[in-house]
């Protein structure tokens, strides 16, 4: 799904690299294009045609760009029809444009719950000029997302090796909901007590988020909450063009893997796109491909990827850097850099 804005051409830029990686480590992927987002309520009058929800369901996974004002029904449609609950975005830091002087290492993954809460835009008109909004949360999908935080934080996933999981809530307000999310997370922390567990209030967190990154491992929060800590994450580690993506179910193995940033219409077109959010999405997709089928060809493939993208980060080359963190690349440039440099 190449998405609309700048999505065609970052996707381009991911499919390059995936091209190359296939050759490099001996294995086929079969890549389906199906319309989605704004483009495809233009052509089709359906932002998501059932044609392409069809294909979705029959896929291992999703390459998906960012979309624009429709990203509504596409979350409707794939986020909440296919129980997507788990929505991963890591965030790390690289020297090469976050000098440790300036910014200490960060490798922050943030696990958004991704199927309930007030993302579901439960919203209502009682009279005219006055609204309400309902969020569902349920006990179920705070266990579910719980469970998964404290496996990944044992799964070893993050470069510095750490066991810690921090929930974000407002619990102090919200007495009832955000208050069972707390109760549920403390309760699954018992049952895993290698791995160090706090909560903090939302707005505590990301004033710690911005004063000392370093300090976090896994952040996990209901829907909205994570949404935004995500961002804030992404942006203080490099930016959002450098941040992927997942939105997964294992038990049904379904997902799609998408950046994190929106369609910048603005931008579209004028070579200006930052693909490595795009590219490291396919790398998470690889990822999430190995664990599904066993497949560790798959998994070095992935690590391929991420330590291309490190290299070019961490290079003084204007010519192959993207033009967010100051170099002078479009998003096809930075694309060749990484695919002639897959070890």
């Amino acid at each position: 799904m190449r998405g609309d804005g700048v999505g065609p051409e970052i996707v381009d830029a991911a499919l390059r690299v995936l091209d190359v990686v296939q050759r490099r480590f001996h294995f086929k992927l079969e890549c389906i294009d199906v319309p989605a987002g704004d483009s495809a309520l233009e052509e089709c009058g359906d932002p998501l045609p059932a044609k392409s929800v069809e294909v979705f369901a029959l896929s291992d996974a999703c390459l998906k760009g960012p979309v624009g004002r429709t990203v509504m029904d596409i979350n409707t449609r794939l986020r909440f029809a296919f129980d997507l609950y788990a929505n991963i975005r890591p965030a790390r830091s690289c020297p090469g444009i976050c000098p440790p002087a300036l910014r200490p290492n960060i490798d922050i993954t943030v696990i958004r719950e991704n199927s309930e809460g007030f993302y579901r835009a439960l919203e209502n008109e009682v009279e005219p000029g006055i609204w309400t909004a309902t969020g569902v949360f349920t006990e179920k999908a705070a266990k579910r997302i719980a469970e998964f935080a404290f496996h990944y934080a044992k799964s070893g996933r993050q470069k510095l090796g750490r066991r810690k999981v921090t929930l974000g809530t407002k619990a102090n307000i919200f007495r009832k909901t955000h208050g069972m999310y707390l109760t549920v997370f403390e309760a699954v922390a018992k049952v895993h007590p290698d791995v160090e567990f706090e909560h903090l209030y939302a707005d505590a967190l990301c004033a710690r988020l911005v004063r000392e990154p370093e300090r976090f491992d896994i952040v996990v929060s209901e829907n909205l909450i994570a949404d935004l800590v995500s961002d804030l994450a992404g942006q203080i580690a490099g930016g959002l063009g450098l941040t992927p993506g997942t939105n997964i179910n294992y038990e049904t193995k379904h997902a799609y893997f998408e950046p994190t940033h929106g369609s910048a219409p603005d931008i579209a077109g004028t070579g200006t796109a930052n693909p490595i959010g795009q590219i490291r999405s396919a790398a998470l997709m690889l990822q999430y491909l190995s664990e599904v089928h066993g497949d560790s060809n798959l998994e070095e493939a992935a690590t391929s990827i991420e330590t291309s993208i490190q290299a070019l980060l961490n290079s003084s080359n204007a010519a192959i850097l993207p033009i967010e963190v100051g170099g002078k690349a479009n998003a096809a440039k930075v694309a060749h850099a990484i695919a002639t440099t897959l070890t």
